[in-house]
């Protein structure tokens, strides 16, 4: 636990982002990890990007191999939330008391082009969509941590949130 600016204990939450890793260009490097050094001090956050060079003869067998990969980052325990347009919307207040409810690491999760295994999203807590349209996956990293640290900002009443 630390004290934020009014001096009020907070905890320091874990969180590993786990993705299938795409070619990331240099400036979606830059801004990833500017947002994560401005979360440092609440949100311990873990970039686990997973990649594979495997030819595969369908978009089924791809899914399927990468929710493998994924299945072998977590623990049966683990608690686990997986980014898919078919999940629960939510709002940025609640997205926040989400991630500043849980006493344990999250993990979340963001499967390859062409989605997330079933079995991954099965076993996942919940699925969380941030909307019905699709983006790539170096965009939605970028919006993810972007509402992470939205997140922080508002479990710390900053005023960022209020832009």
């Amino acid at each position: 636990m630390i004290l934020n600016h009014y001096g009020i204990e907070q905890k320091v939450i874990k969180l590993n982002l786990i993705y299938i890793k795409n070619n990331k260009t240099k400036y979606i490097q830059d801004f990833e990890n500017d947002l994560i050094k401005r979360m440092k001090q609440l949100i311990d956050i873990n970039i686990i990007p997973l990649s594979h060079k495997k030819k595969f003869s369908s978009n089924k067998e791809i899914i399927n191999h990468e929710g493998e990969l994924i299945m072998k980052e977590l623990k049966d325990s683990d608690l686990y939330y997986c980014f898919d347009k078919e999940g629960e919307k939510f709002d940025s207040q609640n997205f926040s008391k989400l991630i500043f409810s849980q006493n344990k690491t999250i993990h979340l999760i963001i499967g390859g082009a062409f989605g997330i295994s079933a079995n991954v999203k099965m076993q996942a807590k919940k699925l969380i969509s941030f909307s019905d349209m699709e983006f790539s996956h170096e965009i939605f990293r970028i919006m993810l941590l972007e509402q992470i640290y939205r997140a922080q900002c508002i479990y710390t009443n900053h005023p960022y949130h209020q832009n």
